[in-house]
This record gives structure tokens, C-alpha cells and sequence, in this order.
């Protein structure tokens, strides 16, 4: 069974795919506003790499919300 913070990661990465398309955004203009490579944002957004802290700021910030907000909306998902 999967842990806590594993479904967290999940949820987070899945939250990410719902205000990116509610955006019209891709996973490249999400990478280009972060300053990273759309590779790394597609392996953290598939769940294959766990997402850095300062990325994960910049990603919030990127989408125009704050962490909290973010998180927020991804814990909802594991209800």
C-alpha cells in the first residue's frame, strides 16, 4: 500500500495536470516559466521523480497560486 506522502505526490502531479488545462497551459510553457527542462517537469508530473521544494514554489507560482493553495487543492484529491 502506498505511503501518505506517495499518495500526496499523486495527488499533487494530478492537481498540476487539472490547473494546467484550466490554464490551456502545456507542460513546456509550465517548464519554461519554472526555468527547467520539459523533461524533468514531465518525469515530476508522471510521478517518476519526486518534485524539489524550491520547484515546487516555483511551480505554485507559475500557475498563480501560492503553495498552500496548491497543496490544498491536491490534498482535497486523496479524500
Amino acid at each position: 500500500m502506498a505511503t501518505y506522502g506517495e499518495r500526496l505526490e499523486a495527488a499533487l502531479a494530478k492537481q498540476i495536470t487539472v490547473e494546467l488545462a484550466e490554464r490551456g497551459m502545456t507542460q513546456k510553457d509550465l517548464a519554461e516559466a519554472v526555468g527547467i527542462g520539459r523533461p524533468a517537469m514531465n518525469h515530476y508530473i508522471k510521478g517518476h521523480k519526486s518534485m524539489p521544494m524550491p520547484t515546487f514554489f516555483k511551480v505554485a507560482e507559475a500557475l498563480g497560486l501560492t503553495a498552500q493553495v496548491l497543496m490544498e487543492r491536491a490534498e482535497t484529491r486523496l479524500s
